[in-house]
């Protein structure tokens, strides 16, 4: 008979050889946890986009995903190798203050995970990090998308212009497995203020993946507006 490493192993054992095996990066151990409570209900901004669309009825309202957790939000003086941080960022904060004095000022990183489900109902699950940028340098969103249990980079995000981001898929083992539903999802808002992210979002590839990615992002900064929580989350 086989016998495999948790066959062996309690659960505590099993979650402290993961850690050791993936090595996230120090912040993620010190993240500021959002006021809000994460609701397995549809946000008020997604539901008001379906709506727009024609599609009333809540039951036919589909998401390929589910947010499992938000696990909070640190500073970007935190998190200096984070992937895709602005060359001109870099540059600019060694002509300044010094990065950590610098880079406080700059925004805020958001994290969470998510599972997207496909077509052919394959589970993949994720961990994002993006930072909300900063209006004054001219920034769009930056950070990365990655397989949460293996720690393989399936997107990146890019600050590419003026409150400009691009989500751009890189793993082709993602970009092949995934199957498309071929379903429409509310990525376009006509008026800025239904839009919960600070900034246009491009998709390099125009993947439904990509898509799934930028409307999960949404789905997580919604919950860090306090003053527009009502807005933006809540059924009321």
């Amino acid at each position: 008979m086989r016998c495999s490493l948790h066959d062996n192993a309690s659960s505590s054992e099993i979650f402290l050889l993961h850690l050791l095996i993936i090595m996230w990066p120090t912040c993620i151990n010190n993240l500021t946890p959002f006021e809000c409570t994460l609701s397995p209900e549809l946000p008020k901004f997604i539901r008001e986009a379906f709506q727009n669309n024609g599609i009333a009825n809540l039951q036919e309202m589909f998401i390929p995903f589910q947010i499992i957790a938000i696990l909070g939000k640190c500073g970007t003086e935190t998190y200096l190798d984070c992937p895709n941080l602005p060359e001109w960022h870099v540059e600019n904060s060694h002509d300044l203050d010094g990065p950590a004095k610098y880079f406080a000022d700059i925004g805020n990183y958001y994290w969470f995970d998510f599972d997207l489900v496909d077509r052919k109902n394959k589970l993949m699950q994720f961990r994002v990090v993006f930072n909300e940028g900063d209006a004054d340098c001219n920034d769009g969103t930056w950070g990365a998308v990655w397989d949460r249990n293996r720690s393989v980079l399936v997107a990146n995000l890019l600050s590419t212009g003026d409150c400009e981001a691009t989500i751009e898929a890189v793993s082709k083992e993602y970009i092949d497995n995934y199957q498309p539903h071929e379903v429409w999802l509310p990525i376009k808002f006509e008026n800025p203020e239904e839009d919960p992210l600070p900034f246009t979002t491009y998709y390099a590839k125009d993947l439904e993946l990509e898509k799934a990615i930028g409307l999960a992002m949404r789905w997580c900064i919604a919950y860090s507006y306090e003053s527009r929580f009502n807005q933006y989350v809540t059924n009321e």
